[in-house]
Formats: structure tokens, C-alpha cells, sequence
């Protein structure tokens, strides 16, 4: 009697298991985003996975959000997640180029990206993407630039696209860094057909993204220029003038010759500009035309130009 109980509680619970539907998936749980370890890593929730690959961790900012890139519809596709992985916004690049135009008006086929400036600035994240033809990252090699933005206070994405060809007027974004606190200078350059920086303009943006001023940068300078304040700025040219300009117009405020009181000298290198309250600090080494070395700190007050 035992072992009948026994067989038929062993055959209930086999026909019970067969019985059992398997276990329905999420929707989504069953598709590759392409990098499934990155996402699940970083527990990306993404919203849209329909056509969608995800490739790589572009960048972490300094709220510990991250900027992810992938591709959907074969399209490049760049996402916003916070740092627990909530999507916060996505955009696909709808325009995406595919061909780069030559400087002899043939076109070649994009083959490759590189991120070539990736800044968080004044509560912004720059990236700068260079699609060339090659793998090899020539400048001289025409290529076609993307530079995107995303604000970290409202998460919005913007881009733009600037077709660039060595030895034309098209210009590149060569750097992005703090201009004040709340200003933002965005530099863009020109190439030559070597791939050489011959000239560049810097534009200064405030918080809200509008230009509050430009003015071109010498390729000489013996250091970069700084800002005095938000509408003005200093600068020091080859033949070691020290000059402040003003940003609206590029006005000249004063120019110092700082070796008015050296002479002649054979080379000389800019060491330190350091920015106090109401004057300013430069520092200096210089080698005359006798070959003796010459160390020199000039402070000058920042609202005449005169010198303390």
C-alpha cells in the first residue's frame, strides 16, 4: 500500500512539473544590445533597445552620470544614464554622414570614428568625434568632424556637423576650456595641407550658450591667452608685449613692452601669469644678446597697466 501511495505521489508530481508553462520573459530581457556586459555593469535601463547596439562608455562626468555610445538603425546613437542607470536622454544621429569630400572634389567612404576631446567644462560635457577614412589618424587626411554638447543641469543634447578639408576655410574645434567660472571658450582652427594649426578664433559662450564674444588667437604666443574677467583678456605676443584686450570689439585696453628694460635678447620663454585681485603677475627668463640668463617678474596693475 506504501509503495503504491508512494508511486502515484511520484507520478502527480510528474505530470504537475510537465503541466507547468515555462517562465515568460520580460520583454527586452532576451535582446543583445551588442556590449551586454557595459549595460549590465552599469545597469542601463534603456527605453528603445529596438535596432540598438551598444558599443562603448564614452565618458563619466562629475555628478557620476555616463555618456554612452552605440549605434540604432546603424545610425550613431549617444545616451545620458545617471549614475544608477536611469536613462536621462538619447539622440540618434539621423544625419550621420557616410562620405567625406576631398579637397579635390572626389568623395571616400567614413570607415572610422575617433574621439579625439572628450571635456566636462562649466557643467557641460564637449565631445569631439573625427570621422576619417582611415584608421590611421592623419591630420593631413581630410575628415569630418561632430562636436556635441550635453548639459548636465538639463541633460539636453545638441550637435552639429563641420565638414573639414585641410588647406580650406572649413574650421575644427582644436579645444574647449573654462573662459571664468561661467564662460566657456570653445577654440576652432584652420589647417593647412600638412595638417598644421595656422590659424585660430576663440569664442567665448556663457551658461545659456550664447556667444558673448570672439577674438583670434596668434599662433606665436609664448604662452595661451587668459581671461582678466569676462570682458577682457591678456595675452603675450613673440616680441614679448604684454598686452590686455577687450572682448566685444578686440580692442586694445594697454600693451607693455616687458623688454623695454632687457634689450636685446638671443630666446626667451613666458614662465607664470598669475591673476590677483587688482594686478597681475608675469613671470619671466630670458637670454640676451651677451648670453647671460635673466630671470624677471613684472607685476602690473590689472586697471592701468602700470607697473608696481
Amino acid at each position: 500500500m506504501k509503495l503504491h501511495l508512494t508511486l502515484l505521489v511520484m507520478i502527480c508530481l510528474a505530470i504537475a512539473s510537465c503541466s507547468k508553462k515555462p517562465a515568460e520573459n520580460q520583454p527586452g530581457d532576451d535582446v543583445s544590445l551588442g556590449n551586454d556586459s557595459l549595460v549590465k555593469r552599469l545597469n542601463l535601463k534603456i527605453s528603445d533597445k529596438q535596432n540598438l547596439i551598444v558599443k562603448v562608455l564614452v565618458f563619466k562626468d562629475s555628478k557620476g552620470s555616463y555618456v554612452i555610445a552605440g549605434a540604432k538603425d546603424k545610425k550613431y546613437w549617444i545616451g545620458y544614464f545617471d549614475g544608477s542607470g536611469n536613462q536621462l536622454k538619447v539622440k540618434t544621429y539621423t544625419e550621420d554622414p557616410t562620405e567625406i569630400p576631398t579637397a579635390s572634389g572626389t568623395k571616400v567612404q567614413v570607415g572610422y570614428n575617433f574621439y579625439i576631446r572628450i571635456k566636462e567644462v562649466n557643467k557641460v560635457i564637449y565631445i569631439t568625434r573625427q570621422m576619417r577614412e582611415s584608421q590611421i589618424n592623419n591630420a593631413a587626411d581630410p575628415f569630418i568632424e561632430d562636436f556635441t554638447k550635453i548639459d548636465i543641469n538639463s541633460s539636453a543634447i545638441t550637435n552639429t556637423y563641420t565638414s573639414v578639408i585641410p588647406g580650406k576655410d572649413e574650421p575644427f574645434t582644436s579645444e574647449m576650456l573654462p573662459w571664468t567660472n561661467s564662460l566657456t571658450e570653445i577654440t576652432k582652427s584652420k589647417l593647412d595641407v600638412a595638417g598644421k594649426i595656422v590659424s585660430s578664433v576663440n569664442y567665448i559662450y556663457n551658461q545659456q550658450g550664447t556667444l558673448a564674444g570672439s577674438f583670434p588667437s596668434p599662433r606665436d604666443l609664448k604662452y595661451a591667452e587668459k581671461a582678466l574677467s569676462d570682458s577682457e583678456y591678456i595675452l603675450v605676443t613673440s616680441d614679448f608685449h604684454f598686452v590686455c584686450k577687450r572682448l566685444a570689439d578686440n580692442s586694445v585696453k594697454y600693451d607693455i613692452d616687458l623688454l623695454e628694460k632687457i634689450g636685446e635678447i638671443r630666446s626667451g620663454v613666458i614662465n607664470e601669469i598669475k591673476i590677483n585681485s587688482s594686478s597681475i603677475e608675469i613671470d619671466y627668463s630670458v637670454v640676451n644678446k651677451d648670453g647671460v640668463s635673466i630671470n624677471v617678474r613684472n607685476e602690473i596693475r590689472s586697471t592701468t597697466g602700470e607697473e608696481l
